[in-house]
């Protein structure tokens, strides 16, 4: 009985992977069926085959919203992404525009000092001449109090040093300065297309340099103003297919409606398989292509094997019920033979008994014969 009990349960186990394979067939071939130019409609599925058709439209738009959304999110996670490295393209242009510049600033600075500096350069970036007067200024300045410091007396030369200290620091000053005025000098220059001009042997490069940074810079911003643009466009879209909840949570609630919807066409597209498989001839009168036949193919042979399965599993309860049975007659039997046992033991046990009832009557009749006996003797 164990044996079969075990048995059972393995083919039970084949019997429900077989159900299911059959279910999930059923289903691919009703939808498979829905996708024919010509469906299959018996007599009982025209309306099933129309609901089947319907609630399969709502599980498409369902899934061509969340394709729209997922594609919203995609194209906005890509125009940041687009955006961080364009961002990054345009400050190394930047940086590299500024020291073009900066070297155009001391060139610039070179030539007035060497008095070579052309006069378009000085009506377009006057501040040179400025800045250099203020400098020879200052130099000037600090030279002469430096001497007197030398020359004076005890008493004068502790002012005269303090005074020296600070021309020297607002020399320093200008000094550290010059790096951003260099900056904006050649920055003038170069935008008052006046590089061209300068008497040293870079200046082709340099211009070389300035217009092909300003040209690839000007590709980058113009870039990141498209995806600006397409970045606010995606999010007027995201809102208008989103509505008030955010994306995730829209998503997650098509997501649930989705699951409950696909689980409703795969119900459908099963009961419309199971229908058409119970016609006798389904395929009589439309032209089907192959996919469909191995499908519905596969189906027959599962059935075929789920009949071969069932009748297996009614043969071994009939073995299990055979052997309960045999088992219960085995019980009965011993039950029988522990019975006759106790009756052979019983039966000899009464014949005992009898055996001593009669002795006794025996005794009884002796000892009432001894009675009859002494009284007859004691009448004579």
């Amino acid at each position: 009985m164990g044996r079969q009990r075990s048995q059972i349960e393995v083919v039970e186990r084949q019997i429900t992977v077989v159900r299911h394979d059959m279910e999930v067939l059923l289903a691919d071939l009703g939808m498979l069926i829905l996708d024919l130019p010509q469906p299959v409609v018996a007599d009982g599925s025209v309306d099933l085959y129309h609901r089947l058709a319907q609630e399969k439209a709502k599980l498409d738009d369902c899934n061509a919203r969340i394709e729209n959304l997922k594609q919203i999110e995609q194209s906005l996670h890509d125009a940041h992404a687009r955006i961080a490295q364009v961002k990054e393209s345009v400050k190394a242009h930047r940086q590299q525009l500024r020291v073009v510049y900066a070297r155009i600033g001391v060139i610039v600075w070179e030539e007035a000092t060497s008095h070579v500096l052309s006069t378009i350069i000085k009506q377009t970036v006057p501040r040179v001449h400025e800045m250099q007067q203020k400098v020879v200024s200052l130099k000037q300045s600090h030279d002469s109090t430096s001497r007197k410091v030398k020359q004076s007396s005890l008493i004068l030369r502790l002012p005269l040093k303090m005074q020296e200290a600070i021309i020297a620091r607002r020399l320093a000053s200008f000094t550290r300065g010059h790096e951003e005025f260099f900056v904006q000098i050649g920055q003038d220059v170069a935008k008052a297309s006046c590089i061209k001009h300068l008497h040293s042997a870079a200046a082709v490069s340099l211009d070389a340099d300035y217009l092909t940074l300003t040209r690839e810079l000007g590709v980058w911003e113009e870039e990141l103003a498209v995806l600006h643009q397409q970045i606010s466009s995606n999010k007027g879209k995201l809102e208008e297919a989103a509505g008030p909840s955010s994306l995730e949570r829209k998503l997650s609630e098509l997501q649930n409606a989705k699951s409950v919807q696909a689980e409703l066409v795969r119900s459908l597209a099963i009961q419309y398989g199971t229908l058409v498989c119970s016609l006798e001839h389904p395929w009589k009168s439309i032209s089907v292509h192959a996919e469909l036949l191995r499908c519905y193919d596969q189906i027959r042979r599962h059935e075929r094997i789920g009949v071969q399965l069932n009748r297996q599993i009614d043969e071994l309860k009939i073995e299990q019920e055979i052997g309960e049975l045999v088992y219960l007659i085995e019980q009965d039997e011993e039950r029988v033979a522990h019975l006759r046992q106790l009756i052979d033991q019983y039966s000899g046990q009464i014949e005992e008994i009898q055996r001593s009832i009669m002795q006794n009557r025996e005794h009884i009749a002796n000892l009432k014969r001894s009675l009859l006996l002494s009284l007859d003797r004691e009448d004579g």
